[in-house]
């Protein structure tokens, strides 16, 4: 007997309805990870992840907003670097769990104030315009339906301040990664630039390989094409084109050199 994919009703969703319908899947899926929870701190490769995602998004920010936050463990690790992080989730249940394992991060009640959670889609965003100086999302847009790719982008622009940058990391369309029911929208570097260029951001730069420095992602474009016309699969993790890191500008203008 096939298994029942629990996300298909989400995929087969109106536009209108699949807000509600994400938002029910979702907090479903968190409840059951919810009674899992070792209450232990991220794996050392995820911590070693978020590390990177730091020091790309840097310091002395004003405001930082995480889209599709999850459990919030890359939105405390985000604390000393802004005034202000903002983690939003379309699922309430995952917020409650973010919420609840503040503690594990020993932070001071001036760090833990810098914090906070709303629920929310992430094709809608409830923010004015030009609020936030960055916007991060990791393992969130590959799970965005098709047809909701560019609301989101156009959103996450909307309510960056000029000169403002997003940071997505998500699977490489092209990187051998295994199915996932889950997974709508999986897209390569060259295709995840095209959507985000549509959308208005410009200046993509990523990593050289999984960390710094950052370098012009059209080497990463070039990658992943040479890559694939050879059919190579075992240097995808090491040269960072398994996964895709995309760090992109709100104005026509480089960031590799920020």
């Amino acid at each position: 007997m096939a298994e029942k994919n629990p996300y298909e009703a989400i995929l087969t969703a109106s536009g209108a309805a699949r807000k509600r319908v994400t938002q029910e899947v979702y907090d479903d899926v968190y409840r059951k990870r919810a009674a899992a929870d070792s209450g232990k701190l991220p794996s050392k490769t995820r911590r070693k992840k978020i590390a990177v995602l730091c020091d790309a998004i840097g310091r002395g920010h004003k405001s930082i907003l995480e889209l599709g936050c999850g459990n919030g463990d890359l939105t405390w690790a985000l604390v000393d670097c802004a005034e202000k992080i903002v983690g939003v989730d379309v699922s309430h249940q995952a917020l409650a769990d973010a919420k609840r394992r503040e503690s594990l991060w020993h932070l001071s009640k001036q760090q833990a104030a810098r914090v906070e959670f709303k629920p929310m889609s992430a094709v809608q965003l409830s923010f004015a315009d030009r609020t936030f100086d960055c916007a991060l999302s990791t393992s969130m847009v590959e799970h965005l339906h098709p047809e909701d790719l560019l609301s989101h982008f156009r959103e996450v622009k909307r309510v960056l301040r000029p000169g403002g940058k997003y940071l997505v990391w998500c699977p490489n369309r092209l990187g051998h990664h295994k199915d996932r029911m889950n997974h709508f929208s999986m897209l390569s570097y060259a295709e995840w630039i095209e959507k985000m260029t549509q959308a208005g951001f410009h200046g993509f730069v990523s990593t050289l390989a999984n960390g710094r420095p950052l370098v012009d992602a059209r080497y990463k474009v070039s990658l992943e094409n040479l890559l694939s016309s050879l059919g190579i699969k075992i240097l995808w993790s090491h040269l960072g084109v398994r996964n895709v890191f995309l760090l992109a500008g709100t104005e026509n203008e480089t960031l590799a050199s920020r």
